[in-house]
């Protein structure tokens, strides 16, 4: 969909977070019933500290008022993905091999809106191979019925 608002909202954020040395990771833009939320994800080679996220937010914040995307009340948040990070695109799909994620779907498949499991392989055309965590069976989810997609940290490795 070329010309959406998320691609037009990472137009203008990239290259300020590129700017900080820093990638984007991903953002997401959801509206609610009192206000809207952006939220915008970057990451760095050695991680990403809260000042850099606070000078990005100081600088991305005009400038996103003055272009005017998004409805004018809204929540900014600049942050790192995270280790339960959402997974935006196919790459980060394909990078993810091996790892265990949590996936919604958008539409009802094999009766479940919800599969967690090991992510075995993604597909060139972006089919995912998820082995189901407790029924020890293969789904195969299309990447575009996936509504949000995380990885499940295993917090045993870090103690």
């Amino acid at each position: 969909m070329a010309g959406s608002l998320e691609q037009k909202l990472q137009e203008l954020v990239e290259p300020i977070v590129q700017s900080y040395g820093l990638t984007l990771w991903g953002l997401r833009y959801r509206v609610g019933r009192s206000n809207a939320h952006l939220q915008i994800f970057v990451e760095g080679e050695n991680g990403v500290d809260a000042e850099a996220c606070g000078e990005i937010t100081n600088v991305l914040s005009p400038l996103l008022d003055t272009a005017d995307l998004i409805d004018p009340a809204y929540i900014l948040e600049v942050s790192s993905p995270g280790l339960d990070r959402i997974l935006f695109t196919r790459e980060q799909m394909l990078q993810s091999v091996g790892q265990e994620v949590s996936v919604n779907l958008k539409i009802v498949t094999e009766g479940r809106r919800k599969i967690e499991g090991l992510l075995k392989a993604v597909a060139d055309d972006g089919t995912l191979t998820i082995e189901d965590k407790t029924h020890h069976q293969d789904h195969l989810v299309a990447f575009e019925n996936v509504s949000v997609a995380r990885i499940v940290p295993d917090y045993s490795s870090l103690l």
